[in-house]
This record gives C-alpha cells, sequence and structure tokens, in this order.
C-alpha cells in the first residue's frame, strides 16, 4: 500500500470507516460476538458491497465484506484480522484501540488508533492511506468558519455567526463552556479577518 502523491488527498470524511470506540460505547467488543455495519450514499440503499460483518475475539475483530477497486473491476472477499488493544483511562475504565494491521510502502504500520478507513481493499489508518481531514485543506478562514459552527452547534446554538453565543447549556460545566467560549472567539475572529481580508484584495485588483 502507497500513499497518493501530494496534492491528491482524498479527505477522511468521504471514506467508510469504523470506530473502535463506538463499538465499544455499544457493547460490540466482547468475545464471540457477530454484528455487521452497512453504509449507504447520496440517499441509496446499502447493498452487499456497503456491508461488513464482525466477529469478535479476545482482544481483535475480524472483518468480512467484499470490496471492488474500479467501476469494470470484480468483486472480492477480503477477511481481515485486526488487533485490539486496551489503554487504562485517567478516571477507572479501558479505552480500546485499533492496531493497524497493513504494511505501508513495504514496512508495517503497528500504529494505535481510534478509526480505521476503507479507502483500498484494506481498513487502515488514515496515515497509510494518505488522508486528510476535510479542514485540513480549508484556507484558514475557512477552517475558523467550520470551527465556529461547530462550536456552536455543540453548545446547543445555530449555525448563524452573527447571532450571540448561546446560554450555557445545563449539562456542561462552566470551564468547559468558557473553553468553548473562548475557542469560539478565535475561530470567529480568524473567519472573519480572513473574509475581510480577501475582500480588501479583491477590491484592490478593480
Amino acid at each position: 500500500m502507497g500513499r497518493p502523491p501530494y496534492g491528491a488527498r482524498t479527505a477522511c470524511e468521504s471514506c467508510k470507516s469504523i470506530d473502535v470506540r463506538r463499538w465499544h460505547r455499544d457493547g460490540c467488543l466482547a468475545p464471540g460476538q457477530h454484528f455487521s455495519r452497512s453504509w449507504s450514499y447520496y440517499g441509496g440503499e446499502p447493498t452487499d458491497i456497503d456491508t461488513i460483518n464482525v466477529a469478535t475475539e479476545a482482544d481483535a475483530v475480524m472483518l468480512t465484506y467484499w470490496t471492488s477497486l474500479g467501476r469494470d473491476a470484480a468483486l472480492k472477499p477480503v477477511n481481515q484480522r485486526v488487533a485490539i488493544t486496551w489503554t487504562d483511562c485517567r478516571f477507572g475504565g479501558r479505552r480500546p484501540w485499533f492496531v493497524c494491521s497493513v504494511y505501508s510502502d513495504g514496512q508495517y504500520c503497528g500504529r494505535r488508533v481510534a478509526v480505521l478507513y476503507g479507502a483500498g481493499n484494506y481498513f487502515a489508518c488514515r496515515q497509510c492511506y494518505g488522508l486528510a481531514y476535510e479542514t485540513q485543506q480549508q484556507s484558514p478562514r475557512w477552517r475558523g468558519f467550520t470551527k465556529a459552527r461547530k462550536i456552536r452547534m455543540r453548545v446547543g446554538g445555530n449555525l448563524n455567526l452573527l447571532e450571540p453565543f448561546p446560554e450555557k447549556p445545563l449539562h456542561m460545566h462552566w470551564r468547559t463552556y468558557e473553553r468553548l467560549y473562548r475557542a469560539y472567539e478565535v475561530a470567529k475572529t480568524r473567519s472573519i479577518e480572513g473574509i475581510w481580508g480577501l475582500r480588501s484584495k479583491e477590491h484592490e485588483l478593480r
């Protein structure tokens, strides 16, 4: 598995993905379980190629699915075993991690990650596939705009940056709310400054 050339990076959000944290929250990681997960795109119905079957072992999962790279390529069955490792949480409990099991540029990966992506024949970490988050490929002003909107949604507000910052939700600690507010102001300012800077340049070119 090799990485794509610079400038041709696929976004993580556009790929199939599996999240070991979600499976853990859903109680799916106990040994001897079998379950499946499906994806659908653009409102379509999932098909066999969009379904993954999972069998759990002690500290590992066996993934079984079909893959096809290229419009005219034949479907290919894949069985991929992915190890799971655990770390202790600070306030009790344990946190699971996938161990990326593929070879990238001739070397075994072995990274400990929460999410694996199906950007090719196998599920692997985003570093092995050379993936980037959508926000990483945005300009600073749009990164600020996106972050500010996400923060507003997190505290129960809408997406309109022109409205006042939402009041603190009842379940949220004041320290968390104040931290989010400071991050929101920084992101909003960065976005506004970037947009005004762009408009100033456009005005100078006229």
